[in-house]
């Protein structure tokens, strides 16, 4: 589950919570900056295991390579640096948020909350980012981690474009997942 909190925030800002099953996706974008510093790849190996709790060894190892190729892409594609929270960290950042929206809608990037998704990441080439992100969801889909994606008005709603209203999607108790709701 993922929550937005905004009532301990200027009415701008969105905390999130995320599900203990997408900290170890997010962590192997926080874990770029590290990287760029030193390039050791064991650094992605606590994202690693850490998915294991919630899919096969396999799909986890497949999740963090499509995740780093992702990363780098969007890196280098957007051109200035992401806000993101400390590794491990179950609260997420607006950018992490738009970023695990994004990597959702890959489904259907023509869609409008992956086109908005993909508007505040100023991502140029949703093509390309969700022919990458595409692959990770059907990693996500092979495992049983899944990503449910808000509607475009829930996702408008959780950046602030209308009045504060509670926005719950529901969740399939099979499977990892995680929800939005605004307070």
């Amino acid at each position: 589950m993922v929550e937005a909190l905004s009532h301990p925030f200027p009415s701008s800002s969105v905390a999130v919570l995320l599900h203990p099953s997408t900290v170890p996706v997010i962590d192997v974008f926080r874990s770029l900056s590290r990287l760029e510093n030193q390039y050791d790849l064991a650094m992605l190996d606590g994202s690693e295991q850490a998915l294991t709790a919630y899919t096969q060894p396999e799909a986890a190892k497949s999740i963090v390579s499509d995740a780093l190729l992702l990363a780098f892409a969007l890196t280098r594609q957007r051109g200035r640096p992401f806000v993101y929270r400390q590794v491990g960290s179950r609260h997420g950042s607006v950018d992490e948020y738009c970023l695990l929206t994004m990597i959702g809608a890959s489904r259907d990037p023509s869609s409008g909350v992956a086109l908005e998704a993909a508007r505040l990441l100023e991502i140029e080439s949703l093509d390309f980012m969700a022919a990458l992100a595409g692959e990770m969801v059907h990693q996500f889909d092979l495992g049983a981690l899944a990503f449910e994606v808000p509607s475009l008005s829930d996702f408008r709603a959780m950046m602030g474009y209308k009045e504060p209203e509670e926005v719950l999607i529901g969740s399939s108790l099979n499977r990892a997942e995680f929800s939005f709701r605004q307070h």
